[in-house]
């Protein structure tokens, strides 16, 4: 087997050109690598970004919107019940406006989001785009939490005897201390969701119609939150 011994270099000008000649094929090399790597992260960045939108399209979008829409509907139906025990209606009556609230129990995701940035791919965005992000998706942690503390209220309430005479006085101080931590309670989630309805319209998220759907339906079969689907078809721009 014959084997090629490198040329001898006579004079620097050979030098320079094999010197040149190595640094091109290495500055080749890591051009490509970087070309590579860049168009690894567009792909990561493009994969991500899609399932935050897809994350926010039919799951959280939704809730938030209908939670905006419910806002006035839920603080009548508490307003009625407060009414109600401070009538001192009969048992009956109390028991029949409670039955006639109830709020959807949602939770509100951000899976996507934490999955983004422990990939590293929040730090890839442009500070535009991450900032509209962050302003979205830091509400739906407080959303979750508000939520919980709003279905464990509604629970209370629900919570009354069905049975036996006139309210006593300790049930009637109950129930309106819990009206009050619902008002409360959809207060803070309101204007929450609000904030998460500008970023959803920042960001361009396109809702899923099937949960759109499955949002008018949740509205609609209750007579004490049918008068708000109204505005929910107009926040969403929905049409049967």
């Amino acid at each position: 087997m014959e084997i090629h011994q490198p040329k001898p270099v006579h004079n620097w000008r050979e030098l320079a050109s094999e010197v040149g000649v190595v640094v091109v094929g290495i500055i080749i090399a890591l051009s490509a690598e970087q070309f590579l790597e860049r168009l690894e992260w567009h792909h990561k960045i493009s994969r991500t970004e899609e399932q935050m939108r897809l994350e926010m399209s039919a799951d959280d979008g939704p809730q938030v919107l209908q939670r905006v829409a419910l806002a006035e509907c839920v603080d009548h139906g508490l307003a009625e019940i407060r009414a109600s025990v401070e009538r001192a209606d009969d048992r009956a009556a109390v028991v029949t406006a409670i039955s006639r609230f109830d709020i959807p129990r949602h939770t509100y995701e951000s899976a996507a989001y934490q999955a983004a940035a422990a990939s590293g791919v929040l730090a890839r965005l442009d500070p535009q785009r991450l900032d509209r992000w962050n302003f979205l998706y830091t509400t739906m942690p407080v959303l979750d939490r508000i939520a919980e503390r709003e279905y464990f209220d509604a629970a209370a309430l629900h919570a009354v005897r069905t049975s036996g005479g006139p309210l006593s006085e300790a049930e009637q101080l109950k129930l309106l201390e819990v009206v009050e931590g619902l008002r409360r309670d959809n207060l803070d989630i309101v204007r929450e969701a609000i904030q998460a309805a500008q970023g959803l319209k920042e960001q361009a998220v396109v809702l899923d119609p099937t949960r759109v759907r499955l949002m008018m339906d949740e509205m609609t079969r209750g007579a004490a939150f049918e008068p708000c689907a109204g505005k929910l078809r107009t926040l969403i721009g929905y049409e049967p």
